[in-house]
């Protein structure tokens, strides 16, 4: 929770030098609730960029959390589904990678849905407080990345990569797409780099996950 902080604070006042209006950057915390992609959002509604291809954009990058919901799935499978639809909101990578590591070290085949759902709800609080900081901030920063607070993204991301890496075939998926994104950051211009490494990555996963249950029913 205290990790996101500087990332909401750089978020807020990202968005209000952008034009967007505290309710507006505040809104978009509360429905939106994904880090990466609001940064995104906001790049691009500076650009002048359509809604159309912000939306898709959005649910391209957002596509990771497909298989981070099927991998969570068998030990939530028994909950009514409006715990499915609750926990799929509050899905974020931090409360995704504390609730697999706790439902992966439990005895039980099936994980309590109050610990996921904690997890998630501390992150929207201390996210949707940040931005609401950083917006109310707005234009007294000229400059926010320049106190380093973009660093946080990375480091956040790294603390919940780094234990997730068990197997050479999920460390393989994590050099692949640190390779992808700086490519198409070099190569590239805009925000590109972000969508290719994470639909590069999420494929390469899934072709050496089923490459993998091929040759075990072989």
């Amino acid at each position: 929770m205290i990790g996101v902080v500087p990332f909401g604070l750089a978020y807020g006042i990202v968005a209000s030098q952008t034009g967007l209006s505290l309710a507006e950057t505040t809104l978009m915390s509360l429905v939106v609730f994904a880090g990466a992609a609001q940064f995104m959002a906001v790049s691009m509604l500076q650009s002048g960029v359509s809604t159309l291809f912000i939306v898709l954009s959005t649910l391209m990058i957002n596509l990771r959390h497909l298989l981070m919901g099927l991998s969570l799935s068998p030990y939530l499978k028994k909950q009514k589904s409006i715990w499915h639809y609750l926990l799929a909101f509050g899905m974020v990578d931090e409360s995704y990678a504390t609730t697999i590591s706790h439902y992966q070290s439990s005895e039980s085949d099936q994980g309590n849905p109050y610990f996921m759902l904690g997890s998630a709800a501390g992150l929207y609080v201390f996210w949707a407080a940040s931005s609401v900081a950083g917006g109310l901030l707005g234009h007294s920063i000229k400059d926010p990345l320049s106190w380093g607070l973009d660093f946080a993204m990375p480091a956040t991301f790294l603390s919940i990569l780094i234990p997730q890496i068990k197997s050479k075939r999920i460390l393989t998926v994590a050099v692949a797409a640190g390779v992808a994104a700086v490519a198409a950051y070099l190569l590239i211009p805009g925000k590109w780099y972000i969508i290719i490494a994470t639909l590069g990555a999420t494929a390469l996963g899934t072709l050496m996950e089923i490459a993998g249950e091929g040759r075990r029913s072989d």
